[in-house]
């Protein structure tokens, strides 16, 4: 994670303040690099009625990268795509976002909440692939400290959110997901 750790009843008290928001209630499975999704397509196989195994991916949108998170880079998703498309055992549902959002608050926190979105978008329309959910890692946490350490800008980054929530529901009709 690379903000700070909050305690459970912060992440609580925080997830009320964006009620399109859910906290994941299942376990996804996910891969994070194209050999997770090799993986995890030898390891799968079609149920009878011939319905592929479904995988979440970890992406990261270049803006907020940082060399040492787990995940694919969007700027990666073209050229990886090909080979994506040719693993027949597993189909790609849904992606969990990650960025460095080391004391982003406000507008900045905001920035990144529309890069999730944005970024689901770009690989719905590159590999192309069903959106059910779209995950923001780590966003609960990064509300929290906008909420304790700058409360002044915690509506810029609460309406940035809503809104993404919003964009996400109308097109995708897809859950959006954060933790």
């Amino acid at each position: 994670m690379c903000v700070p750790e909050c305690s459970p009843e912060q992440l609580a008290q925080v997830a009320a303040l964006v009620p399109e928001y859910q906290i994941p209630s299942q376990r996804y499975l996910l891969a994070n690099s194209l050999d997770d999704l090799r993986s995890r397509n030898a390891e799968a196989r079609p149920s009878p009625d011939g319905e592929l195994t479904r995988v979440g991916l970890r992406i990261i949108p270049d803006a907020f990268d940082d060399s040492a998170i787990t995940g694919i880079r969007v700027s990666e998703l073209s050229r990886l795509a090909p080979e994506i498309r040719q693993l027949r055992s597993i189909t790609v549902r849904g992606c969990f976002v990650r960025g460095r959002l080391d004391g982003l608050h406000g507008k900045a926190l905001g920035r990144f909440f529309r890069a999730c979105y944005e970024s689901a978008k770009q690989m719905t329309v590159i590999l192309p692939c069903a959106m059910p959910y779209l995950c923001a890692e780590n966003g609960l946490a990064a509300l929290s400290y906008n909420q304790r350490e700058h409360p002044e800008t915690l509506d810029e980054a609460i309406t940035a959110a809503q809104i993404v929530a919003m964009q996400n529901q109308t097109a995708f009709y897809a859950k959006l997901l954060i933790t």
